[in-house]
């Protein structure tokens, strides 16, 4: 007779990475001024295996323009905050704030509608 193993306790446990408070307010100030000025229209939250993703829509049917990604412990660069637009790696940092001011200034050059603060 063959012996049961317990395959849960074989498999690597996920990490569940998330944006924390501060993070997503941060987050969210930013998308709501882009809101404001006729921008962006909808965000997408996403929680993968080892990393959370803030994506930004120009349209709900569209691909993502922006997207703001937190990494997780198991990957190299983990704690860091990467940028993406239309899936092009624009900024990585450890600091939100840097990530987000990268994504600010490429986006006032591509939306017209963008204004300078």
């Amino acid at each position: 007779m063959g012996t049961l193993f317990n395959l849960a306790q074989y498999r690597k446990a996920k990490s569940f990475v998330h944006f924390d408070r501060t993070e997503l307010m941060q987050l969210m100030n930013t998308y709501s001024k882009q809101v404001a000025s006729g921008a962006w229209r909808d965000y997408a939250i996403d929680h993968l295996d080892g990393m959370a993703m803030f994506s930004i829509f120009r349209s709900s049917h569209e691909t993502p323009i922006f997207t703001v990604i937190k990494l997780g412990p198991e990957n190299k660069n983990a704690g860091q905050f990467v940028a993406l637009h239309s899936g092009e790696k624009i900024k990585q940092s450890s600091e939100i704030e840097n990530v987000l001011d990268a994504m600010e200034k490429r986006a006032r050059k591509i939306i017209p509608l963008f204004k300078s603060r």
